[in-house]
């Protein structure tokens, strides 16, 4: 009798929830990686959306801000109270400008969150020309850092805005990250004008 693959094993031990078509897949030698990535990437992928809403944030370049947000349905806890952008953050003033301290403390600014706790990073961007979208920013909720959530918000603002003869513009590039986005997509996009200003 063959011996039972050790992922098996290590799956019974731990009690864990495993898809029964990935297991299926797997008992077959035959059975293509191919195959077996996509069973594993669509159980990954449950719960996972993207949104389109306006977004909160005030640009100086334009109005009518747009955001794609993607939105994980099980994260349920809210983000981090100094979580730029994503918990809402009220900076207060105690003091006039020459030092007098004030009786009353005022608001001074209040920097909008996101609107839903599932909301785990977001692209927010404008039409710019006659042709052409221009990405305004990205970020991801801290947390969530290194699990390519820019990567999959940039693919799928491609995959809804990308056209052959258009433009995107990934405006400022602030990190090394975002540069190598737009390389990336500029190379599986080559119909398409695909430009950024490095600021790193």
């Amino acid at each position: 009798m063959k011996e039972e693959p050790q992922i098996f094993t290590r799956i019974d031990k731990e009690n864990a929830p495993v898809d029964n078509d990935i297991l299926d897949a797997l008992m077959h030698e035959d059975i293509s990686e191919s195959i077996i990535r996509s069973y594993i990437r669509e159980t990954l992928n449950e719960g996972v959306e993207f949104r389109e809403l306006d977004s909160p944030l005030a640009y100086n370049r334009a109005s009518g801000i747009k955001r794609l947000a993607l939105c994980d349905t099980s994260v349920t806890v809210p983000p981090k109270k100094n979580d730029t952008y994503f918990a809402e953050i009220e900076r207060w003033r105690y003091a006039t400008k020459r030092g007098r301290r004030l009786k009353k403390p005022v608001l001074d600014e209040l920097i909008p969150g996101v609107s839903d706790a599932c909301i785990i990073g977001f692209l927010d961007f404008h039409s710019y020309g006659e042709d052409g979208w221009y990405i305004d920013y990205i970020k991801t909720r801290g947390e969530f850092g290194g699990q390519k959530v820019a990567s999959r918000l940039v693919d799928e603002f491609f995959q809804r805005y990308g056209k052959p003869g258009g433009m995107i513009h990934f405006g400022k590039m602030m990190h090394p990250s975002i540069g190598y986005l737009k390389d990336k997509m500029a190379k599986q996009y080559p119909d398409m004008s695909v430009i950024g200003a490095v600021n790193f």
